[in-house]
């Protein structure tokens, strides 16, 4: 999904699953961009974001699964890049995210339980301002925090359309960059009064998509088509051509792959926007597409 200059996606397996009916709601506060995603049981997952042009302010970006806050992320002003996250993460141990089968019971007692309201979100959201970087000096060791949370079963009203649910994986020990003493970094962020920009992946089976009208329905003849769909190779270079006898590093090609395809993405949704609305051009806040129109000047070169 794509708002204004901020993109995000969730991935499995180094790729960028399918969103399916996309919704831009806005207030003063925030612009919220919702859609739907299928999710597979035992697949770990990952959420990936960019900014694409350089800024004056801080962004800070915050990423929670099911509800729970799992990392915050803070880049300096006129970052331009792309972040990912695939775990929940203390200060001594990480565990990554793994989507699950949703256990539902039918026990009355469990209906008013708030705390699966979230089950089925994912959500990042990304606020401006300033930040700074206080030290803090560590004395002693450092204390090893478990991550723990709720993983019951939910009501079996309360979930209708979630058959899925987000567990974290075992605890994986995290190397320790300080020693007793040693000065470490904390970063301080202050929001300013610019709307935060929210993006939300709603999650289940893709049987159940497809059973609500939002996914499509898989094709039989898909296979066929990809068959066949390899007769004519069309071979495009990014800028002037340079013959190099040398392979490209692959820890260079991989983040360039991912910032084109995002670019991408960002002008199919910019072309989609502008074939809907033919008629006339809405500036949106945030995410913008103008339409400028062109005047011609005709000069005369006859003689008198």
């Amino acid at each position: 999904m794509i708002f204004g200059d901020l993109s995000a996606y969730v991935f499995v397996d180094d790729q960028e699953l399918p969103e399916y009916a996309a919704v831009v709601s806005s207030t003063p506060m925030e612009n919220r961009i919702t859609c739907w995603i299928a999710s597979e049981e035992g697949k770990k997952f990952g959420v990936r974001w960019m900014n694409a042009t350089e800024q004056s302010w801080s962004i800070q970006a915050a990423i929670f699964v099911d509800g729970v806050r799992c990392a915050r992320q803070t880049v300096r002003p006129s970052w331009v890049g792309i972040k990912e996250c695939t775990y929940w993460g203390s200060d001594s141990v990480t565990r990554d995210f793994m989507f699950s089968k949703l256990e539902l019971t039918d026990d009355d007692s469990m209906l008013g339980d708030q705390s699966s309201n979230d089950i089925g979100h994912i959500v990042l959201r990304v606020e401006t301002g300033e930040y700074t970087k206080v030290q803090v000096v560590k004395h002693g060791k450092s204390k090893n925090h478990t991550l723990r949370v709720r993983e019951g079963k939910v009501h079996e009203r309360s979930k209708k359309a979630c058959a899925h649910r987000v567990i974290f994986g075992d605890e994986v020990p995290r190397p320790v960059n300080h020693g007793p003493g040693r000065s470490t970094y904390r970063t301080v962020f202050k929001p300013d009064n610019r709307p935060a920009t929210v993006f939300v992946f709603k999650y289940t089976r893709l049987d159940i998509l497809q059973a609500m009208g939002i996914a499509p329905p898989t094709s039989n003849n898909s296979s066929k088509e990809d068959a066949n769909d390899h007769d004519d190779e069309i071979e495009i270079f990014d800028g002037p051509y340079e013959p190099s006898h040398l392979p490209l590093r692959l820890k260079n090609v991989k983040p360039r792959i991912q910032r084109l395809e995002m670019e991408l993405q960002h002008l199919r949704t910019q072309l989609a926007s502008s074939e809907d609305r033919k008629s006339s051009c809405v500036s949106l806040e945030g995410g913008v597409s103008r339409r400028q129109q062109t005047t011609m000047e005709v000069l005369d070169l006859t003689e008198d």
